[in-house]
């Protein structure tokens, strides 16, 4: 089966324990989602290893959902989000700067292709629109840790 892969970065303007905040309490990160991601409902734990969630999305009038299982690697730095199901993963590296000041989100999803034509179409037309989301995100991330307004979507 084929994947394909998206991925963007940002240097978050504040310490590493606020992203990571942001990034594993759910409750926290459905305030930074962007708006094509409708709605993201727990169930099961809320933060950080063993949380289970389901995420809601409407990309380009396509409506989809995905049951997400959060998992630490490498605990505080590496966060992985998993639909087995559906052939997705999302990975959040976080890496703080020297001074804890700052810290750098990598964020990478890696998807199962559809067989045949539609395959072909997919990993050359969704990327470009998945990246603009994350990148959206990211942007929302870093403005919600430094102003504590909350982000436009």
């Amino acid at each position: 089966m084929k994947t394909y892969q998206v991925a963007v970065d940002r240097i978050i303007d504040t310490p590493h324990q606020a992203v990571y905040k942001i990034v594993t309490d759910m409750e926290e990160h459905r305030r930074i989602l962007p708006k094509q991601f409708e709605s993201l409902e727990v169930l099961q734990g809320g933060s950080g290893a063993g949380t289970v969630f389901r995420l809601s999305m409407n990309v380009m009038g396509a409506r989809s959902s995905i049951e997400m299982t959060v998992s630490e690697p490498v605990q505080g730095r590496v966060i992985r989000e998993r639909d087995e199901a559906a052939g997705v993963t999302t990975t959040w590296t976080l890496t703080p700067s020297e001074d804890d000041g700052r810290c750098l989100i990598e964020l990478t999803t890696e998807f199962r292709s559809k067989p045949g034509l539609a395959g072909v179409l997919e990993r050359l037309l969704s990327p470009p629109v998945i990246r603009s989301m994350y990148r959206r995100e990211l942007d929302n991330i870093n403005e919600n840790l430094t102003t504590g307004k909350a982000p436009r979507k």
